[in-house]
């Protein structure tokens, strides 16, 4: 029977370790992603635009990987794991036209390719962005074609074809800009149908597209609704508790929504104190071999990399 720690009557405290520091201290644009099964042994880093590398869980080290095709690093640098495919999906700023950067890393191959950019950008993207990829391989009934992208504090937000290595302009629209600290979760194990979208940017709203209609949902009002979010909060979607974590801002203060109950709860606060906030992805999910799960967090501005155990089949 599985375990979840969630401070069940006092008991269950949350377990923090220290794990080995980035080899470069993150800043914005600093970026992690894996795989959302947290069954890989690797978490894929970008931590500069010629710092790219992967984290291994099984031996607590780093080593790193070939370089992404040049761009301008800073806000706005998004990834997305695809295992059916085993790549890394990269989108990054550019300071000229097209003004961003789209490709992906062959993880077997240890090479990237570069692929079409969204169409219609009039300068360089310049604040949070994040993807999304409907993958088979999480669910059967994903469209394994597609890839989503939201950010730049803007309601236009894309789709990609990878078979026609084209992009799309989505209607209807966001229903609000997407500010900084936004996030898109597809919660695969929970409800394939639906995307939720974090807004960000200072406030507390959060939305679900409903993939077979295209359309949106109005602003949830789920329970406790009084935090709000934007720089530096990164989520985490773990299918195995129907949960999305959220570590809020620069404070280390960690949340999670738990979608079956449309409620958000408290879930401990990260140790030590945070660096100034800055753009970028830096939580992640794993799952062991052994079936212990830890959520992976890297401290903002910083050198520092942890874990905190969540829970255990």
């Amino acid at each position: 029977m599985p375990v979840v720690l969630n401070l069940k009557k006092g008991i269950d405290i949350p377990v923090y370790q220290w794990v080995r520091f980035l080899p470069i201290s993150s800043s914005a644009g600093a970026t992690q992603c894996n795989d959302e099964r947290g069954t890989d042994r690797f978490i894929y880093f970008l931590l500069g635009s010629s710092s790219f590398f992967r984290y291994d869980v099984w031996t607590d080290g780093f080593q790193q990987l070939a370089n992404p095709p040049s761009h301008t690093f800073g806000a706005g640098v998004a990834m997305v794991f695809d295992p059916s495919r085993n790549r890394i999906w990269l989108f990054a700023p550019l300071s000229s036209s097209p003004y961003c950067v789209f490709a992906y890393y062959d993880i077997e191959a240890n090479t990237w390719t570069s692929r079409a950019t969204p169409s219609g950008l009039t300068s360089q993207w310049g604040t949070d962005a994040a993807l999304i990829h409907t993958c088979t391989s999480y669910n059967p009934d994903g469209n394994d074609d597609y890839i989503y992208l939201i950010g730049n504090n803007s309601t236009t937000w894309y789709r990609y074809s990878i078979s026609a290595n084209s992009w799309t302009t989505i209607t209807p629209a966001l229903p609000a800009a997407a500010g900084t600290g936004c996030a898109l979760i597809w919660p695969f194990n929970y409800n394939a149908d639906r995307l939720y979208y974090l807004r960000g940017g200072g406030s507390s709203s959060l939305y679900y597209f409903t993939l077979s209609s295209s359309t949106w949902s109005g602003d949830i009002s789920y329970k406790w609704k009084f935090e709000t979010f934007s720089t530096g909060t990164v989520t985490a979607y773990v299918p195995s508790q129907n949960r999305i974590y959220i570590v809020k801002d620069a404070t280390h203060r960690m949340f999670y929504y738990q979608l079956n109950e449309n409620a958000l709860y408290p879930a401990g606060v990260w140790p030590y104190t945070s660096g100034t906030a800055i753009v970028g992805d830096g939580l992640s999910y794993v799952k062991t071999e052994d079936g212990a799960e830890f959520l992976y967090y890297r401290r903002h501005s910083a050198a520092e990399f942890m874990r905190m155990l969540i829970g255990w089949f």
